[in-house]
């Protein structure tokens, strides 16, 4: 399917899809086999690029496997989560975020000649020097922008609350929130039921309850929450063991992500990157499986050819790549967006 986009256009796009897909959506708690593999070929006619392409075709090989457990993750999903969550979200991420803000991000990169990331992840914590939700509002009214519709905030603070507002006040865009079950609160999770543009990351330890709990909360509030374990040298044989990815699918999270901590090297993080492709392409589990690291990369390539990842911390300081290489010329407080992608030296 060609298109031919622009303000218009895009619109048009974006209502044609957003009927398709809640058509489809009740078709798959109908039929969801046929009725996924209907949707993957929905996405191969918008898809643009081939990297997109790629991405619908190697679904297609795996939903060809008709025991995939990936079939009752989709019934898991539709059954579950609020449908107009599922389409906010998957619009905000998929359209505005990988397909027209690509495009725009595209532009940019050659105008402005920097490399502008498809992500920006923002930890807040308690300390005096912490970044503010004016800290991020600003940072994503000038990301919109630059094509940037896709966030991620690290929330360890208590302040939780207030970041939701943050998501509140971009409906366009498409937030992922990685919080500590504690911070899960009633309230909280009530708050959460009422945004349809954001996902939910909660934290577990792969042992105690409160992350079971915390999920199954947001679970009943019909939210899209998925599970987070940070993996040590320490905690290699837990993940290898199938312990983690055990824990994972107990939660009934759509999704787990492991990611490093700071002293795990690079041979054990290729090891457990290893690990979750096989994972995923055994299509036991009913869920999603991601390694933090190689899939951003994967996905940042994809828009930019190299590893643009920009993270911002304490100060408003940023860092980009894996590596977390600090910029040094520009922060969020003292000069432009465009001033720190400038910092960025590849």
């Amino acid at each position: 399917m060609s298109m031919e986009f622009g303000i218009k256009n895009d619109k048009i796009t974006k209502a044609l899809l957003r009927t398709t897909i809640a058509k489809s959506l009740v078709e798959i708690q109908h039929d969801p086999k046929r009725s996924v593999r209907n949707l993957v070929d929905l996405g191969l006619n918008f898809a643009e690029g081939c990297n997109q392409r790629e991405i619908f075709d190697i679904t297609q090989r795996y939903l060809s496997n008709e025991n995939s457990a990936y079939y009752r993750l989709a019934e898991n999903i539709v059954n579950e989560i609020d449908h107009s969550k599922l389409i906010t979200f998957g619009m905000n991420f998929g359209y505005n975020g990988c397909t027209s803000g690509a495009r725009v991000l595209r532009e940019k990169c050659s105008q402005l000649g920097i490399h502008i990331p498809f992500l920006l992840i923002f930890t807040i914590g308690d300390s005096e020097d912490s970044l503010t939700p004016e800290d991020i509002v600003s940072a994503v009214r000038q990301g919109m922008e630059l094509g940037i519709y896709i966030y991620a905030l690290i929330c360890a603070t208590d302040k939780y609350p207030e970041l939701l507002e943050i998501a509140a006040q971009f409906s366009e865009c498409a937030f992922m929130y990685f919080v500590n079950p504690r911070r899960l609160t009633r309230e909280t999770i009530s708050r959460v039921s009422e945004l349809e543009n954001i996902v939910t990351s909660v934290r577990c330890d792969g042992e105690s309850d409160a992350c079971l709990e915390a999920i199954s909360a947001m679970r009943a509030q019909g939210c899209i929450t998925v599970a987070h374990y940070e993996y040590s040298p320490a905690s290699i044989n837990a993940i290898l063991s199938n312990s983690i990815t055990d824990y994972f699918s107990e939660t009934g999270a759509i999704a787990g992500i492991l990611y490093a901590s700071p002293d795990t090297d690079a041979a054990a993080q290729q090891m457990v990157a290893d690990y979750v492709s096989e994972i995923v392409r055994s299509q036991q589990y009913p869920f999603f499986m991601f390694e933090s690291k190689q899939d951003i990369t994967k996905i940042e390539k994809m828009f930019s050819n190299v590893e643009c990842f920009v993270h911002f911390k304490d100060g408003g300081k940023a860092y980009y790549s894996p590596a977390q290489i600090e910029v040094k010329d520009a922060t969020l407080r003292n000069g432009t967006l465009v001033d720190v992608l400038r910092g960025l030296k590849y």
